[in-house]
């Protein structure tokens, strides 16, 4: 194992409150189309690689309006009446157009609001939120108009109704909803996560006065380190992943150096037929210091990411991430369903979603997934590099995977630890199990300069 020590550690958190990273345009001090490398030439390419034209042009992305919106609200007693199934953690709701007309009524402020009728000014109540055309989805593979939820990911808690309210803004036809205090459940799930371990450190921490100046390499060198889970049970298919992805912590100085850094999780489908990736990607290479996050996918076996320009919807584009937001968690959902891949993402602070993905590959497409992986990797135009950069994408979560079939099971039940690549400079990845009943999949991807 890597260990750093705990005087460097805080000399990186003293000189990222000092200095806010800044970003510039690629036509600033980032990416030279002149100049640019072949990243599938570098030393060390990954089977996978995302190359720096597919995140150029990113943006801060807004969130789906609140016509593009459903959101559901009833009181705690009526989820426990309804079905929730507290050992499985999962939700039964009947939302036929019939059970919406009997049981709730749209709200006066919010018309994609749905509130129960009966419920009364002292009750407890739940959130159900989600983009209509989720919602949509899920009808399509329901049995007799019932939604079947995780518990833990999609319904949020609230003292009252009173108390709901004060929790929800509206601006500009975009609403926001921020968790209560009383969403024990959530910050539970959050708070189980066992405590990061700083990787090892190899020999001392390198001095950045003492390395020689950055040569440009014709091509670039990777860096790249990966854990592999496996389905335990081959015959069983799955068809929809949950998690999140929590971009934590991002420090850089230095000019002189152009490289970024993916960190993700990977699910592959058919046993590596086609992968769907899940990144937030550091990037000092088209930009002087931004983060994003954004969905890939390599269809039939390619090395290379399809472009988004390729995909039937490009949803919310490169999303621009705001640093000073750190650590930031961001819901993810996968789904393979007919040929069409689907990736949404949402912001766990506001409740927020964005616009959705959809790849459709009718040439063979995927069918199950097979496997999930997670990796820190970092591409660098230059050795030795002299810039100081540390990211950490800390936690990843898995929290519920779907079978096909139509029911929802905990990480653990599905994937089985099958392996990690060997430790290479400046990257480290690690894993646990953990959130409530240690049944989540945890991994916790590292970058930094010190990792020699």
């Amino acid at each position: 194992m890597k260990t750093l020590d705990l005087d460097a550690i805080l000399l990186s958190m003293l000189l990222v409150t000092m200095a806010m990273v800044s970003v510039v345009s690629a036509t600033g001090q980032g990416f030279n189309e002149q100049n640019s490398v072949n990243v599938s030439n570098a030393l060390n390419v990954p089977d996978h690689y995302i190359p720096p034209e597919y995140f150029m042009g990113a943006k801060p992305a807004a969130p789906l309006p609140e016509s593009e919106m459903i959101t559901i609200i009833l009181s705690e007693k009526t989820l426990s009446i309804l079905g929730q199934d507290k050992e499985t953690g999962v939700l039964v709701l009947p939302v036929s157009p019939q059970d919406l007309n009997a049981r709730f009524m749209k709200s006066e402020v919010h018309q994609s609001m749905f509130i129960e009728k009966s419920i009364n000014p002292s009750d407890a109540v739940v959130l159900v939120r989600m983009p209509e055309t989720m919602y949509g989805r899920f009808l399509a593979v329901s049995q007799n108009n019932t939604l079947i939820l995780p518990t833990s990911h999609f319904c949020r808690f609230y003292e009252n109704l009173t108390d709901l309210n004060s929790h929800i803004s509206l601006k500009d036809g975009i609403l926001m909803v921020t968790p209560s205090e009383y969403d024990t459940q959530l910050l539970e799930g959050l708070s189980s996560a066992p405590p990061v371990v700083d990787p090892e450190v190899s020999g001392d921490n390198a001095d950045v006065n003492s390395i020689d100046q950055a040569t440009t390499l014709d091509d670039g060198i990777w860096f790249n380190e990966w854990i592999h889970f496996d389905r335990i049970y081959w015959w069983t298919t799955y068809d929809y992943c949950i998690g999140q992805i929590t971009p934590d912590y991002w420090y850089r100085s230095g000019q002189n150096n152009q490289y970024y850094a993916p960190q993700e999780r990977e699910y592959y489908l058919n046993n590596g037929q086609e992968a769907i990736e899940i990144v937030v990607n550091y990037d000092r290479f088209t930009a002087d210091g931004a983060v994003y996050l954004f969905p890939v996918i390599y269809d039939s076996y390619s090395p290379t990411a399809t472009p988004l320009e390729q995909w039937e919807n490009s949803g919310a584009g490169i999303i621009e991430l705001d640093p000073s937001s750190f650590p930031h968690a961001y819901g993810y959902h996968v789904q393979i369903s007919n040929g069409k891949y689907y990736v949404d993402f949402e912001d766990m602070d506001t409740l927020q979603w964005f616009a959705g993905y959809v790849y459709n590959d009718q040439d063979n497409p995927g069918t199950t997934f097979t496997r999930a992986n997670g990796s820190s990797e970092h591409y660098q135009a230059n050795q030795p590099i002299t810039d100081q950069f540390v990211a950490y994408t800390n936690p990843v979560i898995d929290e519920w995977a779907r079978e096909t079939g139509g029911t929802w099971r905990k990480p653990r039940e599905v994937w089985s630890y099958s392996g990690q690549t060997p430790g290479k400079q400046f990257v480290h990845i690690d894993w646990a199990w953990g959130g409530p009943n240690s049944q989540d999949l945890i991994t916790r991807s590292y970058l930094d300069y010190r990792w020699v």
